[in-house]
């Protein structure tokens, strides 16, 4: 997973911890400011990322796919989804397509977060 500005200065997330709690978090700190400019300040135990005045007009906030390193706009997740038989299944409501297939959302979310490689024959395709 990338390094994403949009949750660095959000505790627990995992941009958060690479520049904090890593055993190699200055190594990252440093790759960060290089890919995204600004600078980091100490705040008590942790470091706060600070943007440069020319970045923080442009801040805009985007998400990663699992697996998948180009940036999306917020609002248009597309989960695609292959069971047993090939068949591929695009969808943009989670809840609802494991409704209709009678899939454990939580299963579900473990494929898409890799822990799992299938539940009940669906699998991610990237």
């Amino acid at each position: 997973m990338a390094l994403t500005f949009n949750d660095v200065n959000k505790r627990g997330s995992y941009t958060w911890i690479k520049c904090n709690d890593d055993a190699k978090s200055s190594y990252f700190r440093g790759l960060f400011v290089q890919k995204h400019g600004g600078e980091f300040v100490r705040n008590g135990r942790n470091w706060e990322w600070n943007p440069s005045k020319e970045q923080i007009i442009f801040l805009e906030p985007i998400f990663i796919e699992p697996g998948n390193k180009e940036t999306k706009p917020i609002g248009e997740k597309i989960w695609k989804f292959k069971n047993e038989t090939g068949e591929i299944f695009e969808t943009k409501n989670l809840q609802e397509f494991c409704k209709e297939h009678n899939l454990t959302r939580s299963s579900i979310y473990e494929v898409i977060s890799g822990k799992r490689k299938s539940h009940k024959g669906y699998s991610v395709v990237l």
